[in-house]
């Protein structure tokens, strides 16, 4: 049985890569057993999901923009 910490690692990192088949028993074996990380893991995903496609309608003013164009200058230039 591995720990919620481990199970929670997991869960993210199958969200980047595919898990061995060990790796993916240890984790299905531990949720059947704990609703919390199986919790944790629907948020993880749902978190992905949005994430990685934004709502086309969402737009920044232009001053925020700049704000941030200057706050990645600044900080490439290690200000």
């Amino acid at each position: 049985m591995i720990t919620c910490r481990h199970a929670s690692r997991l869960l993210s990192d199958r969200l980047d890569r595919p898990l061995s088949w060990f790796q993916r028993l240890v984790l299905r074996v531990h949720l059947l057993l704990c609703a919390s990380c199986r919790r944790f893991g629907r948020a993880s995903e749902w978190l992905h999901r949005i994430l990685a496609s934004p709502p086309s309608d969402v737009r920044l003013p232009s001053a925020a923009r700049e704000r941030i164009r200057i706050a990645l200058e600044q900080a490439a230039r290690g200000e």
